[in-house]
């Protein structure tokens, strides 16, 4: 079993997850509201009701309705379908660090390290198929029922599945060190908080001590770390401006480009760790 061989095993095995269905299941389910009760007036295109209640008429000024609706199911969804989805596959590297299933996928011709990229790839394509069903599966309804086809809001499932990267790295490191999908539950958990933390800093953290190397040091750990939260902001913004927060900060690359040199850093040393560990 080569590279591509583990690949397609660790896609099927982390799709086979329980949790990863019953997401899958509420992605149809939403998916099929929208299908159902979004509409336009035959004689007004302008006029959108969702199961008959009005809408404001998508372009008011600089009101555009059809950006608000994505923006906030986007910003709703996207947060706690990936953050949920490292439920379904948190296990992944935990159980292939269990006795005899260790022993089994060492002894297959393929390095360590080809072995541990292929356990963390496998695993993202898995949560990114779930993710690019609702984006599509959204983007679709919008087009086929209002003849909106919604180009930025489907491209915004590549920034997903990238910010979903940066977050899978710290659970491929965390699954390493700890052996246990609950702690590594849990370190996942703790570091959205510290990322949404750290992104605004400047607000926060920063007045519990005015001192300049405890503000650097914060600093340092933003960059260091992939920047999941700035990640995801942008992922929605890329969409259209929302109305209800006229100042809100453009769509930026920064924290992407930031962000893959810190994945590769905690990949990088996922790695390192795992050729240095006697199983």
């Amino acid at each position: 079993m080569r590279f591509w061989g583990m690949f397609r095993y660790t896609v099927g095995e982390s799709l086979r997850k329980g949790t990863l269905l019953f997401y899958f299941g509420i992605a149809t389910i939403i998916i099929i509201i929208f299908a159902l009760g979004l509409s336009h007036q035959s004689d007004n295109t302008q006029f959108i009701t969702f199961f008959g209640s009005p809408f404001t008429p998508k372009g008011q000024g600089e009101f555009n309705i059809i950006d608000f609706l994505l923006i906030q199911l986007h910003a709703l969804s996207s947060f706690w379908i990936i953050f949920f989805g490292v439920f379904g596959i948190a296990g992944l590297i935990p159980e292939m660090l269990e006795k005899g299933t260790v022993d089994l996928f060492l002894s297959k011709p393929l390095s360590r390290s080809e072995l541990l990229l292929a356990r963390a790839s496998g695993g993202l394509a898995g949560m990114s198929l779930i993710l690019a069903y609702f984006i599509f599966g959204i983007w679709l309804v919008f087009g086929i029922k209002l003849g909106i086809w919604h180009w930025a809001f489907l491209s915004s499932v590549l920034y997903l599945i990238y910010a979903f990267a940066g977050l899978f790295s710290v659970v491929t490191l965390s699954g390493l060190i700890t052996r246990s999908t609950g702690f590594t539950i849990m370190v996942t958990f703790v570091f959205t908080i510290i990322s949404w933390g750290l992104e605004v800093r400047e607000k926060g953290l920063y007045h519990l001590w005015d001192n300049v190397v405890y503000h650097r040091f914060l600093d340092a750990i933003y960059y260091l770390t992939p920047q999941f939260n700035a990640m995801l902001d942008n992922s929605t913004r890329i969409i259209g401006k929302n109305p209800f927060v006229p100042a809100a900060p453009e769509f930026t690359f920064a924290p992407f480009i930031y962000s893959f040199f810190s994945m590769a850093l905690l990949y990088g040393a996922a790695v390192l760790y795992f050729k240095r560990q006697d199983y």
